[in-house]
């Protein structure tokens, strides 16, 4: 029986950084969830957005979300 227990990798006080952080981990096949999401969107002013992935791919997770940004080439 495989382990899908969600834990904690990283916290952010901006939604639309937690979003395009759940989206990096999606197009890389891992699983994430914003953990608060509609509370924190509910209250006025101090927000906790915890980005959530299965515990057996936390390593994963991580390595992918401390690669550098690519650039957009100029125009």
């Amino acid at each position: 029986m495989e382990d899908h227990s969600l834990v904690r990798i990283a916290t952010y006080y901006n939604h639309f950084e937690a979003e395009l952080a759940k989206l990096k981990l999606e197009e890389n096949g891992i699983y994430a969830f914003i953990k608060n999401e509609h509370i924190a969107q509910l209250q006025i002013g101090w927000a906790n957005f915890e980005l959530m992935v299965n515990d057996d791919q936390r390593e994963a997770a991580l390595a992918i979300l401390e690669e550098p940004e690519a650039e957009e080439p100029a125009c």
